[in-house]
């Protein structure tokens, strides 16, 4: 590592200046380092970001109110807490999003060009839509969640336009909007299938958000980390071409995930935040055991804490514990879980 950091005096940050921070950020990714980052933040008028239009982002002239040096400080302290990373595209540092830095700023982007698209409704233009190629996926997606949940059905026709510009899973998706926003008393469509190597992305993303969400309420920050590390894309594609992966969908959205490994061992089951408690993860663990049953006698599970309880309402019991030990001195707990299925 060739470079240092000095968080100075700073021990947290509230959400919004993280939030803010990752905003500029964005603009960087791949491109730019850490000075650019805080000449942003500053407001600067320097040269190369009025060429750049870097004055045009949101979080632009954030801090403008403090020095150059005390927004230093906090640009370090994200990169300490691993919400930025430093790689090197030869001599130059350039900064990239961590998982965590990624899952937050994905959602301030997504709610921004959603206020973007009420307002070109609002104003009969559609320019926004020739961006939309452009886009991340799970961006995409996020914004779709949210024309859904506005209920509005004046954003019918304009997601017909958007739809004839997609490719086919984002067409789907959108269809789906459009059915849940001409019906508003429908019931949604759901749909449990085999995952596809072109959703791995997207299940390592719910699986993310979920676990950074949830966990952090009963667990160490390395426990939470260590989950995310342990999902990674690359495992979760592989478990995929294994033909192991499940998901479940609302109208066309996958909400839930489930893997079975080993012919009876039942692993990565997750519902996203928003829709749980709603029975989805129930219904998830019926048919990953009716697949089972068809081979096995039983099925086992290693329960984290915030699925033991749902474990024990569907009859699993604990067989015995296990540790792993992390980094820091810190030792993951779990319980290993046993149902009789026939």
């Amino acid at each position: 590592m060739q470079y240092s950091l000095d968080a100075g005096d700073i021990r947290a940050l509230p959400e919004n200046d993280i939030r803010m921070i990752l905003r500029a950020a964005d603009e960087l990714i791949n491109a730019g380092g850490r000075s650019m980052l805080v000449k942003i933040l500053k407001g600067s008028k320097d040269k190369k970001v009025l060429e750049h239009k870097l004055d045009e982002c949101p979080a632009y002239g954030y801090f403008r109110g403090l020095t150059m040096d005390e927004i230093s400080t906090r640009v370090d302290w994200m990169i300490k807490e691993d919400y930025l990373r430093i790689e090197y595209n030869g001599r130059l540092p350039m900064l990239v999003f961590s998982e965590a830095g990624w899952e937050m700023e994905k959602e301030t982007f997504a709610k921004e060009l959603y206020q973007r698209f009420c307002r070109e409704l609002e104003a009969g233009t559609e320019d926004i839509l020739a961006e939309m190629k452009d886009v991340n996926r799970q961006v995409v997606y996020d914004i779709l969640k949210m024309i859904r949940d506005s209920r509005d059905a004046r954003f019918i026709p304009f997601l017909e336009k958007w739809k004839s510009t997609e490719v086919r899973k984002v067409r789907e998706r959108i269809a789906g909007v459009q059915r849940a926003l001409a019906d508003k008393g429908s019931e949604p469509e759901i749909s449990y299938r085999k995952a596809r190597t072109s959703e791995a992305a997207e299940i390592t993303g719910l699986v993310h958000k979920t676990v950074r969400k949830i966990y952090p309420r009963y667990y160490p920050g390395e426990v939470t980390e260590f989950f995310c590390m342990n999902h990674s894309k690359d495992r979760i594609r592989s478990d995929i071409q294994n033909g192991n992966v499940w998901v479940l969908l609302l109208d066309g959205q996958i909400i839930g995930t489930g893997t079975v490994e080993e012919g009876n061992h039942i692993t990565r089951v997750y519902v996203l935040p928003e829709f749980q408690k709603k029975g989805y993860g129930t219904y998830i663990m019926n048919r990953l055991e009716e697949r089972i049953a068809k081979e096995h006698e039983t099925a086992v599970l290693d329960s984290s804490l915030p699925a033991f309880e749902l474990y024990e309402k569907l009859g699993y019991q604990a067989i015995r514990r296990g540790k792993m030990p992390l980094w820091n001195d810190v030792v993951l707990v779990y319980e290993v879980m046993e149902k009789k299925l026939r």
